[in-house]
């Protein structure tokens, strides 16, 4: 028995046993990485990547089945519809990214949904090691990493820091030295001055924490005394 299934196993040919199998491996491995998603809430979960991963599985036996079943097929290519699989994906991985102000959400989803496909390839290929291997690599980076992110102090989140003055000329200096005293990472800003109504609007993409209490932020910005209304949003 375990000879008949190793030698399927290594059958560069498609019959239904092959095609079978190959199937239940990329099920199973699609799956487990599903439900690492599943289990933190995110857009695509268990069903979502495991329908990626088998479809992705025979997308590539197609493949390979076409110019096994006519030899004679003119510019038959084997790996044309699997090349489409990559690109076709990015489509669904776009679906999972959420933008909101200037805040990205769902990159990881997307990566994660990249990388299923791959690793339904792959196992469509016959190359089980590496989509083992990809697949406990990838659990690894979702699972171990994000707790090396949080010591490292890296979980932070993207927001959208709009300050309003009572001046058009306030001190900016000051301002990015509290929002540095914070621990508030400055990505990017931006200003502009209303001369005509002598008020400013300051504009800062920031990185802070997540757990962060905004309280003693706004109190410090607010202590500047040109300060009139702060606004931090997602």
């Amino acid at each position: 028995m375990f000879e008949q299934i190793n030698e399927i196993l290594h059958s560069t040919v498609i019959t239904p046993y092959t095609a079978v199998l190959k199937l239940l491996v990329s099920f199973l491995l699609g799956a487990t990485i599903g439900c690492e998603r599943q289990f933190r809430r995110r857009e695509a979960g268990m069903r979502t990547f495991t329908l990626i991963c088998m479809g992705s599985t025979a997308a590539m036996l197609v493949s390979i089945w076409i110019p096994q079943c006519y030899p004679d097929f003119l510019n038959g290519d084997p790996g044309r519809i699997a090349a489409q699989v990559l690109s076709g994906i990015g489509f669904l991985g776009a679906g999972a990214i959420i933008q909101s102000h200037g805040s990205i959400h769902g990159l990881t989803t997307a990566a994660c949904i990249w990388v299923i496909a791959v690793i339904g390839l792959a196992v469509g290929a016959g190359m089980y090691i590496p989509a083992i291997i990809v697949t406990f690599l990838t659990l690894f980076i979702l699972i171990s990493l994000e707790y090396v992110e949080k010591r490292m102090f890296l979980n932070g989140v993207n927001k959208i820091l709009t300050i309003t003055c009572s001046t058009a000329t306030p001190d900016l200096k000051a301002v990015r030295k509290i929002l540095e005293e914070k621990g508030v990472f400055i990505m990017s800003v931006s200003f502009e001055a209303l001369y005509q109504e002598d008020k400013a609007i300051i504009t800062y993409k920031v990185n802070v924490k997540a757990i962060s209490s905004y309280t003693n932020l706004f109190n410090a910005i607010h202590g500047l005394g040109f300060v009139s209304q702060i606004r931090l949003m997602a």
